[in-house]
């Protein structure tokens, strides 16, 4: 169901029935500014938890490149060699998906956080 429509020469007669419809397009101007109030602090919510994850990762993936075996003897066997090598390639992998991540946050930030608040602020506030 759509809303009814608003005619500019109605207002002239401000009439019980253009009185009604005019409330009708004040109360979802009302509701779709709510829903985007919500969408806009749900969106901040998960980008503020995306950069934290992004944050423990980060520290991981320099706990795994710090890793050191502390042998036997004078020389580390080829399996921790081996393992040594691997946590420190899994730590490089780690940290060019956490680069992917920022750049997705901040992209989700200036695409849509950014854009609705201001849709919001401009153009359904100029409404109300």
């Amino acid at each position: 169901m759509g809303l009814p429509t608003l005619e500019f020469s109605d207002s002239y007669l401000d009439s019980p029935d253009f009185r009604e419809r005019l409330q009708c397009h004040e109360i979802e101007l009302e509701r779709t500014n709510k829903f985007i109030k919500e969408l806009i602090k749900d969106g901040s919510l998960l980008i503020g938890a995306l950069r934290n994850l992004s944050m423990a990762v980060q520290k991981f993936s320099q706990s795994l490149q710090d890793f050191q075996f502390e042998c036997i003897g004078d020389a580390e066997t080829d399996d921790e060699i081996s393992i040594a090598q691997s946590l420190k390639e899994f730590a490089r992998l780690l940290i060019a998906v956490e680069e992917e991540r920022r750049r997705l946050i901040q992209n989700a930030n200036d695409v849509l956080i950014a854009p609705l608040e201001k849709f919001r602020k401009e153009q359904i506030g100029a409404a109300k």
